[in-house]
This record gives structure tokens, C-alpha cells and sequence, in this order.
């Protein structure tokens, strides 16, 4: 599964989680109140494909607030079904986190009450990037070609509800991939025509891997736009907290900082939401 985090495949599963609720033994629970001084302890998927980005993000962060960002190592390596998440992540913001960043932020997603999501830090969406230079965007691709998608992501998703509404002909063929670099080898070697992804993904890909750089994204139409709005995770009963990282997420995008960032990581979309 590609997880652009791991707190993405949190978002669908938080619904009426609570800490008491955890299969986790209460004792290992600490009750206790943490004492922040001047730092704030930033958790991440360490796995997530964005996970360089979202640390650069948590110091811009610390630094508007006046704060030393402290990341906590090792969170992360959940299978695909999203099994033991809830568990080791009500356990970290209880006992060791202030904020855990890389949400998939929705305005219908439905969280425990345990846990508050901050402003979006960015937009950034799925994106379609093939090799065929006579490609211009998905119309132009045959529907006989098959096109890649990342296995269990949004703009998967976003591809099987559109063919869902279309006559059978008319449907381009999904090939779901968990890994990326095996998919964009597959676009490569032309087995399939071009592969669906977050565009993080693919920008991670192409610093790190030269055959990658001759695939190029084309336009999606005629599916409709697949954005993540990226934000952070605090405990609800934080508010404060909560509400100096919504004003210092306001002003780094006011001020471009995120922007800046984004452009340091070749992220395409926008800074907040």
C-alpha cells in the first residue's frame, strides 16, 4: 500500500475511537499531564512518503510558535488493513506526542472525540503521469490500455467510482500497484500506459531515481480532481495547543513559508486549503 501516511487510513478509521476504546491495557496509559515548556514533540508516520515534507512543515511550525520541534522516531510499518494504528496511535498522543502531522484532512471525516485535526498545511493532489509523449491527458489514452493506480488511495478510488458510472466499454482497466517504483518501471517498460498517484510520490521518486524523470503529468479529464488537504492531529483536549498551530499554519501561508517549502519539494497544488 502506498501510504502517503499513515494518518490518511487513520482519518476512515477514528470514528468513535476513543482512548478508553483501544484494545491497548490501561495501565499503559499515563494520566499524568505532560509538561511542555518550550518544545513541542512532533510524531510521524515513518514510513509516509511525505515524511520529509511533514517534518520541514512541524519546524516552520515550531519556529512561528517560538517552540523547539522534537520528533518522535519509529511510529509506523502498519499493513494495509490499517490493523494495530488506532491502538499505537491513541497510546503515542496520549503518553508522548503534542501533535502528529500528515493528516488527510476532509470536512465530513468523522473523528474520535479524543483527537482534534488542525487547519490544512497544504493541498496536493493525484495526479496522472505517463511516458507517451502523444499522451495530452487521460481522454487520449485507449481504454484496451491499462493504467496503474496506487492500491487502496484516493485517486484509486477516484478512478473505480467513475468507472462505475460508465458503460462497460468505456472503462479504462485498473491494475492496483502497493508499490510505487514497480509501477512506474511498468509505465517505463510500457506493460501499462500510465499510473495514478499522489504527487508527492512521484516527486520523491524522481529526486531519487533517473529512468523516472522522462514521466511527465498530463491533464486527468474526464475524471474529476482527487486533492489531499494535509493537516495535523492533536488531542482534543489540547485547545490551546490546537489553536496557536491553526494561527501559525494561517500566517506561514499568508506569509508563503509553506509555499516556499512545497516548491523545495517539487509539491504541486497549494499551501493551506
Amino acid at each position: 500500500m502506498i501510504r502517503m501516511t499513515a494518518a490518511a487510513l487513520a482519518t476512515a478509521l477514528l470514528a468513535g475511537t476513543a482512548f478508553a476504546q483501544t484494545g491497548i491495557p490501561q495501565e499503559l496509559f499515563d494520566n499524568t499531564r505532560r509538561v511542555a515548556g518550550d518544545s513541542l514533540t512532533a510524531c510521524f508516520d515513518m514510513t509516509s512518503q511525505a515524511r520529509q515534507f511533514d517534518d520541514a512543515i512541524a519546524r516552520a511550525i515550531g519556529d512561528a510558535l517560538f517552540l523547539e520541534v522534537k520528533a518522535l522516531e519509529g511510529f509506523g510499518g502498519f499493513p494495509l488493513n490499517g490493523e494495530g494504528f488506532i491502538d499505537e496511535l491513541s497510546l503515542a498522543m496520549n503518553n508522548d506526542c503534542d501533535i502528529f502531522m500528515g493528516i488527510s484532512v476532509s470536512v465530513n471525516s468523522p473523528i474520535s472525540e479524543a483527537f482534534a485535526i488542525t487547519r490544512p498545511y497544504a493541498s496536493v493532489p493525484f495526479v496522472l503521469a505517463v511516458k507517451d509523449t502523444d499522451y495530452q491527458s487521460l481522454a487520449d489514452i485507449p481504454k484496451d490500455v491499462r493504467l496503474g493506480t496506487a492500491m487502496a488511495s484516493l485517486g484509486e478510488l477516484n478512478l473505480i467510482n467513475w468507472n462505475l458510472q460508465q458503460a462497460e466499454d468505456q472503462r479504462w482497466r485498473r491494475l492496483p500497484y502497493a508499490d510505487p517504483n514497480l509501477m512506474a518501471t511498468r509505465v517505463l517498460d510500457d506493460t501499462i500506459g500510465g499510473m495514478i498517484l499522489w504527487q508527492p510520490v512521484l516527486a520523491k521518486m524522481q529526486r531519487e531515481r533517473e529512468d523516472t524523470k522522462a514521466l511527465r503529468i498530463i491533464g486527468s479529464t474526464p475524471l474529476p480532481e482527487s486533492v489531499v488537504h494535509i493537516g495535523a492531529l492533536v488531542s482534543s483536549r489540547n485547545t490551546f495547543l490546537r489553536d496557536q498551530v491553526d494561527q501559525a499554519i494561517d500566517a506561514l501561508v499568508a506569509d508563503g513559508t509553506i509555499a516556499a517549502i512545497m516548491d523545495e519539494f517539487g509539491y504541486t497544488g497549494h499551501a493551506g486549503e
